[in-house]
């Protein structure tokens, strides 16, 4: 029979060992998650520079099967989607809900929209629309097979305006973790990804087909702005001599890749039977400006002409023709569109409609 000492310093060897193997481990685990968060993903294109004139931008679309890296973007895991599959990242701050609104405006808004094919392509596969009573301003740029794009475009924008009008409503399980403006704009996109896919299954012809979607949702009355959007059509804000971009491109080059791949999209409405919605909040102020436009725009033009435009030409029908001819100048490689809109002062004493 061995030793009983002899066994104990043996186990004692062996615990102490086990220690120290566990430690080990633990370490390189730490230090990889430290390396992981000191790795910060390369910026987005905002202000790259234009592409020459001569230079041909990529077709709009989204790989069949898309690199891991573009989930880089997203905020909550695909467990957490809820019965129906559908995500929102959400930058809201939920107490302003609770404040009360007004009898009365606190802000105006002013909107001029405009869509132009550019020169060259042969469709227009942009569209937008401005719902005056709604205070909603929406712009879509659709992609697809001949002339899918077109279809995905408009029925994005259709099912937004009518939800709003109709007060229509997708088969989802409301946010609560949203205010209800908010998760009113976030539902709209849904039920247009759910119509849009639904037809891009039973027509042959629309198979694939998608669009993006960027939508500012205005409350007059108690000053705020809610902004959704899905690929990467933009909304900018102009104040105090400063353009901004308030929204983050869903692109392979946004999530980090490179390259001639680095403008295809990694998010969009009808590609797939869920659909992530980011949302922010702003509380808009007079003198501001809000800028909406497709990549027909922000891929042909630099953010800082953009702010030059806003500020050199008078009047917004004159601002929203000068930002389309400044990209058509550059060679028009995309369809163009924008919807700019001005924030303005309400009078207090008006008890009159809002006018939009």
């Amino acid at each position: 029979m061995p030793d009983p000492q002899v066994l104990y310093v043996v186990t004692a060897v062996v615990v102490l060992a086990l220690i120290a193997w566990v430690v080990a481990v633990l370490t390189r685990t730490a230090d990889a998650v430290d390396a992981s968060k000191a790795s910060p993903l390369p910026a987005t294109s905002a202000g790259s520079p234009p592409p020459e004139p001569d230079q041909e931008l990529p077709s709009k679309t989204i790989p069949a099967d898309p690199p891991q890296a573009e989930h880089l973007d997203f905020k909550r895991p695909a467990d957490s989607l809820g019965p129906a599959g559908a995500s929102t990242e959400v930058q809201v701050d939920v107490e302003e809900e609770e404040e009360p609104t007004g009898p009365h405006a606190l802000i105006l808004v002013t909107a001029v929209g405009r869509t132009d094919p550019g020169l060259k392509r042969k469709h227009n596969e942009d569209a937008y629309t401005i719902l005056e009573n709604h205070h909603l301003f929406v712009i879509a740029d659709g992609m697809g097979r001949h002339a899918a794009g077109e279809v995905a475009s408009k029925a994005a924008v259709d099912a937004i305006a009518e939800s709003f009008v109709k007060g229509t409503r997708p088969n989802w399980v409301p946010d609560g973790a949203l205010p209800k403006r908010a998760n009113q704009l976030r539902n709209s996109i849904i039920l247009a990804n759910e119509q849009i896919f639904h037809q891009a299954h039973e027509v042959e012809e629309y198979a694939g087909m998608g669009t993006t979607v960027v939508a500012c949702y205005f409350s007059p009355n108690n000053q705020r702005v809610y902004i959704a959007h899905v690929g990467d059509s933009r909304c900018y804000r102009y104040r105090g001599g400063t353009l901004l971009q308030l929204t983050k491109d869903h692109t392979l080059g946004a999530a980090g890749i490179q390259g001639r791949s680095s403008s295809v999209l990694s998010r969009a409405v009808g590609v797939e039977e869920r659909v992530e919605v980011d949302l922010t909040m702003e509380s808009p102020l007079p003198g501001d400006m809000y800028l909406l436009c497709s990549d027909g725009l922000s891929r042909m033009v630099t953010d800082e002409e953009i702010g030059q435009a806003l500020v050199a030409v008078t009047g917004l029908e004159g601002c929203v023709a000068k930002l389309i001819e400044m990209a058509n100048a550059r060679g028009g490689r995309d369809n163009i569109t924008t919807i700019l809109i001005r924030v303005e002062d309400a009078p207090r004493s008006s008890s009159s409609p809002i006018r939009v």
